[in-house]
């Protein structure tokens, strides 16, 4: 049997956590697939990305406040150990924390003896635990799942993960690292509706790098050309009204005047909701998802969501989102000046082919094709690429070779 450890201070368990919620069920799934082949420990504390994402943990005050170090629990095949800390913050962790976590962390290498380490963190911690289970000869992984890692070299990683190949190709053009594609991991349990009654065209999180600009164009021109057609808004860190607020335009040819004329009153044909941990309530009554995004998408979790539900999905070609739809839908360039400035109102001009697009999609029948392309995003597909990803990295079979320091000391 191969075993892996995963290791991170960052919770696994933490909803807030879009990458948390990817890993957790990658391992899983690779637990799963490979039959009883591969034992996963994950070791980890009770660090989350946000407070809304300790939901998990009914008992989490009295954890924290308590005295146990260390805290076991099984879920899906997995062996999870948490190492208690007094604050949900990665910055409040101590340095005695952390002192604590290295060692359970030398404890499980000396003794659970993994052939593989993976993990995510740039955190100091995180960067010392890869650190030495490279020098002892352990092959290492860093799964990466956005474009924030600009200043990541991986020296210590024999492997660098990720979900989208509009990822690697980033990492590789911008920065000559070699990362590998695996695919997304989105449990359909979790974000497939039970019961659908479609009736609106949705954007989800009306901010500027998203697209809000090229949405409220749609919207607006639908008033004229989709008069019986519903737009809905989800908000999550962007508010609707803030969001238009802030869209501006020039007027004048010689001396260029900022206006804002966007306002939430000029929408009538716009409903807007709050955001809801049930996202599959949006999904029941979405009929097409827009995705302008216009900033790098690693991936775009809420398109692959929206075509598992046999949803079509509008989106712009940014980072790894055609992938992401694949033939779920229509991916296009946002116009230029959108991509130059994410607050640029565009013109019905700029905006007419994404319109063209949208009237495509309502009135074809996109089911085949959406439910080719969430097979191909299933977990179990994704699960079984990265085990074949991996798997020369769990031949070296580290569990059961001498390792090495850098003093050159061999022990086992």
């Amino acid at each position: 049997m191969k075993k892996i450890l995963w290791i991170s201070p960052y919770s696994l368990h933490d909803t807030s956590s879009g990458a948390a919620v990817q890993c957790r069920l990658m391992l899983e799934k690779l637990a799963e697939r490979s039959q009883g082949q591969i034992q996963v420990v994950a070791l980890g504390s009770f660090i989350f990305d946000n407070p809304r994402g300790t939901s998990m943990f009914t008992d989490l005050k009295e954890k924290l406040a308590g005295k146990e170090l260390y805290f076991n629990l099984t879920d899906r095949h997995v062996q999870y150990i948490y190492v208690r800390n007094h604050n949900t913050n990665v910055d409040e962790q101590t340095g005695g924390e952390q002192r604590i976590f290295f060692q359970k962390f030398i404890e499980l290498i000396n003794n659970f003896k993994p052939d593989l380490v993976m993990g995510y963190g740039g955190d100091m911690l995180s960067m010392t635990m890869r650190a030495e289970a490279h020098r002892r000869g352990i092959p290492v992984i860093y799964t990466l799942w956005n474009g924030n890692h600009k200043g990541f070299t991986f020296p210590d990683c024999d492997m660098v993960l990720t979900d989208s190949h509009g990822n690697a190709d980033f990492y590789a053009k911008n920065f000559g690292i070699n990362v590998q594609a695996g695919g997304i991991f989105i449990d359909p349990a979790h974000v497939v509706a039970e019961k659908r009654e479609p009736r609106y065209i949705t954007m989800i999180n009306p901010v500027a790098e998203k697209g809000i600009g090229i949405f409220a164009r749609l919207a607006l021109m639908a008033q004229k050309e989709l008069p019986n057609e519903k737009f809905l808004v989800v908000e999550s860190r962007g508010s609707f009204a803030e969001g238009l607020a802030k869209l501006h335009q020039f007027t004048g040819k010689k001396t260029k005047k900022e206006v804002h004329p966007f306002e939430a009153k000029m929408f009538p044909n716009v409903d807007v909701a709050q955001h809801t941990n049930e996202i599959k309530q949006v999904y029941a009554i979405t009929k097409a998802l827009i995705a302008p995004s216009l900033w790098f998408e690693g991936w775009g979790r809420v398109t692959t969501e929206a075509v598992m539900n046999g949803i079509p999905v509008l989106a712009s070609k940014s980072g790894g989102l055609q992938e992401a739809v694949s033939e779920g839908g229509i991916c296009l360039d946002a116009p230029i000046e959108c991509q130059k400035d994410y607050n640029y109102i565009p013109s019905e001009e700029e905006v007419r082919p994404w319109m063209d697009a949208l009237k495509q999609m309502l009135n074809e029948d996109y089911t085949e094709r959406c439910q080719k392309a969430a097979a191909h995003h299933s977990p179990d597909n994704s699960a079984d690429r990265v085990l074949a990803l991996i798997k020369p990295l769990l031949d070296y079979s580290a569990s059961t070779r001498s390792q090495f320091l850098r003093s050159g000391m061999l022990f086992r």
